[in-house]
């Protein structure tokens, strides 16, 4: 990826310098107009590359985003599996001080 980014810089940056230097230094029109043709385009195919290149980030965070949410998911699951157990304990004591209640009172 990093050799990517820097490979963008070099097109996008550094060629259309260097193009315009060579069509400066032979002073010709014709070689300026298409020295700054040829730089756009490469300025264009820079931009491209660099964006290519953090396609691999944000694929990476995606992924990382979803088990994040999938475990997420699993600890909402065990905490309500736990309040279910929790809700049949709470049935079974007070069925029980029921019982207590009543042989207290007989």
């Amino acid at each position: 990826m990093i050799v990517m980014l820097a490979s963008a810089l070099m097109i996008g940056a550094v060629v259309p310098v260097s193009l315009f230097y060579i069509a400066f230094r032979t002073g010709s029109w014709i070689f300026l107009i298409v020295a700054g043709v040829l730089g756009a385009l490469a300025i264009f195919w820079g931009a491209i590359m660099a964006l290519v290149a953090f396609v691999p980030i944000l694929d990476y965070m995606d992924a990382q985003a979803k088990e994040r949410r999938v475990r997420i998911d699993v600890y909402r699951a065990l905490a309500r599996s736990l309040l279910e157990e929790l809700d049949e304990v709470n049935a079974v004591l007070r069925e029980i001080r029921d019982e207590l209640k009543k042989v207290s009172e007989a």
